[in-house]
């Protein structure tokens, strides 16, 4: 080889660096081709002119600097296959037109910026989350994704009404976890005349809960004298089968209508808890004459005891009334009546008297014969009464319609 040392040039092969000086020189119209790296030094100068092709085979990033530019004509295509990152810095920029693909992160960040235009493609494959934030990292000098697992908290708890709610919590809940509920609560009392409500309680009722009710209270005293009608206070309950007792009115004891002929009419068991007692009666009898007398029996007494002036001689019965007979001109229809008090019919200090008032048809001819009795008698007994049985005293029987009730007065 003659001449100085370059002025023939050289081969590339196995030479990994050139540096000029006396003697060599590089001229701007030589295009090296380095494999590693290139650097302007002093007698190296890479002209303007000079197109610097770089394979990314290996290469982990480019920079600018010294003598090393990108142009703005010039696209820098860099292959994602082993580069975790690309960043933008002096001469080095990415384009809106570029279009990046990456598997796992892209972020915007220091040095990197993604312009209105760039299209962002990612695939979902083993990609969890794109967008740093709270529990999940990005690196920005790798690109790495990492994602810290949320804590564990308690669940919270619901009320009656709520509404359903996406939340805020960053926390995550347990398979088997629980929410809180309200608890179960005493049903309420409710009374007479209440009205619905919806409640204000935040608690909930078991099936088979019960509400408490108001009580079975005595039924009141009607007093006759005093009483008036009225719709009362008490917020308590009368079973179906209650008795008011009564006080200063007149009560019903008993009452017997014949639907058949009858030889008696009694009343038994009388309770003491009158003053006085009253019989009323309108009867006929079947003796075949025009009247017939009602005779009275008291507490089964049969022996020479009772006294009543229709007829002094007869002592072991009471003589109340006189009635129609089965001759009787009114007979069919027309079968008298009697009133008979028993004043102080309970005491057990004296004797007891009776009076009768009565009224009967009497001829056998004419419709406007009516006589108009007053009897009266006593029984010679300090018992109390309590049992009274009514016959005839001609033998005949009650006849089917007859009516006799007993009262009890206070």
């Amino acid at each position: 080889m003659s001449g100085p040392l370059g002025t023939s040039g050289g081969g590339a092969a196995g030479v990994t660096s050139v540096t000029a000086g006396n003697g060599i020189t590089v001229t701007g119209t030589t295009t090296p081709t380095i494999a590693a790296s290139i650097a302007a030094g002093t007698g190296v100068s890479i002209a303007g002119t000079t197109t610097l092709t770089v394979s990314a085979t290996g290469v982990n990033s480019v920079s600018a600097g010294t003598g090393i530019s990108v142009s703005g004509t010039t696209a820098l295509t860099v292959s994602a296959t082993g580069v975790q990152s690309l960043t933008a810095g002096n001469g080095i920029t990415v384009s809106g037109t570029t279009t990046p693909t990456v598997s796992a992160s892209l972020a915007a960040g220091t040095g990197i910026g993604i312009s209105g235009t760039t299209t962002l493609s990612v695939s979902n494959t083993g990609v969890t989350s794109l967008v740093a934030g709270t529990n999940v990292s990005v690196s920005g000098a790798t690109g790495a994704v990492t994602v810290n697992a949320p804590a564990f908290a308690t669940a919270g708890s619901s009320a009656v009404g709520d509404s359903a709610a996406a939340g805020t919590a960053t926390t995550v809940a347990r398979s088997d976890h629980q929410h809180g509920r309200e608890a179960f609560g005493t049903p309420g009392a409710s009374a007479v005349a209440d009205t619905a409500s919806a409640g204000t309680a935040t608690t909930v009722a078991r099936s088979d809960h019960r509400h408490s009710r108001e009580a079975f209270g005595t039924p009141v005293v009607v007093n006759g004298q005093t009483t008036s009608l009225g719709t009362g206070s008490l917020t308590t309950l009368a079973r179906a089968d209650h008795v008011h007792t009564v006080s200063n009115v007149p009560v019903l004891i008993a009452s017997t209508t014949l639907g058949s002929d009858a030889a008696t009419i009694s009343f038994t068991s009388i309770a003491g808890t009158y003053k006085h007692l009253k019989v009323i009666g309108t009867v006929r009898s079947s003796y075949a004459g025009p009247y017939d007398l009602v005779k009275c029996i008291i507490n089964s007494d049969t022996a020479g005891n009772y006294f009543s002036n229709q007829d002094a001689s007869i002592t072991t019965e009471w003589r109340w009334s006189v009635v129609a007979g089965a001759t009787d001109y009114l007979a069919s229809a027309g079968n008298g009546s009697f009133d008979v008090n028993l004043p102080g019919y309970a005491s057990t200090s004296g004797y007891k008297f009776f009076t009768s008032f009565m009224s009967h048809p009497y001829s056998t001819t004419s419709t406007r014969a009516v006589n108009i009795n007053y009897f009266g008698g006593y029984w010679l007994s300090t018992s109390a009464i309590t049992s009274i049985a009514l016959s005839l005293a001609q033998g005949g029987n009650f006849k089917s319609g007859g009516i006799v009730s007993l009262y009890g007065y206070p």
